[in-house]
């Protein structure tokens, strides 16, 4: 895995864009960016971009930290653990064609799921539930969040980005030592996540200064768009 300098840019503009995605809604990050990255480079995902999703989960969760409540987390962080380990043997049986169907598949769910107008109750067995998909599906395709956001969308803004940013510092760092325990994750690979902080911090930064001023239901609905097209992209090539 090696990627020239103009690789590197795109990987870092795409990061960038979808840390102000997810700083600005509590989550999106890897929705947004995964399929382009595994367009500029197959290595890039899901280590690399698992870590910088830890790390703006610990950037929100420090800006948020008055608004995290653990009675939340636990029944989810509990879920997240066999998650990850059936992700990470998804990654261990499919090849890289059909990665590619996988993290397409996955976009078009989260797209699917944040249309649907059934609300979850936050209970126990929602939590756990959730925790456990968003490790599968966090650990195979670094895409994460929805479940997780949809069992919380009735909670408040803040409230959402907190719990949200905890559990995905967490739940990262789970993925990826499991990762590494199964030869799945190379140090070059989080050399290049850790390269992708600098947009990571950019982005976040711009969400901050841009969150208040814009209608978050407009970003949502062009993430939606954005996703669906990237989504059904990493599909087609997936089968054709």
């Amino acid at each position: 895995m090696e990627l020239s300098l103009l690789q590197l840019l795109a990987a870092m503009g795409v990061v960038g864009l979808g840390a102000v995605v997810q700083g600005t809604i509590g989550f999106g990050m890897a929705v947004v960016a995964a399929p382009f990255l595994y367009r500029i480079d197959p290595g890039l995902v899901p280590g690399p971009l698992i870590f910088s999703g830890m790390m703006i989960g610990a950037l929100s969760a420090r800006r948020y930290a008055s608004e995290v409540d653990f009675s939340i987390l636990g029944y989810a962080l509990l879920g997240r653990l066999p998650g990850s380990m059936l992700g990470v043997m998804v990654l261990m049986l499919v090849s890289t064609q059909h990665l590619s169907l996988v993290l397409g598949g996955s976009v078009l769910l989260a797209v699917v799921g944040s249309l649907c107008p059934y609300k979850l109750k936050t209970t126990p067995f929602t939590l756990f539930s959730a925790g456990l998909c968003s490790g599968m599906m966090g650990t195979a395709a670094s895409i994460g969040g929805p479940p997780m956001a949809l069992v919380l969308q009735n909670e408040s803004g803040n409230r959402i980005r907190a719990n949200l940013a905890v559990f995905f510092v967490v739940g990262s760092f789970i993925s990826l030592v499991l990762l590494g325990i199964n030869d799945l994750l190379t140090k070059e690979q989080l050399g290049y996540g850790v390269f992708l902080f600098p947009a990571v911090l950019a982005g976040h930064w711009a969400a901050s200064k841009v969150a208040e001023k814009i209608e978050k239901e407009r970003v949502r609905q062009i993430m939606l768009v954005l996703c669906s097209i990237s989504g059904l992209t990493a599909v087609i090539s997936a089968i054709y």
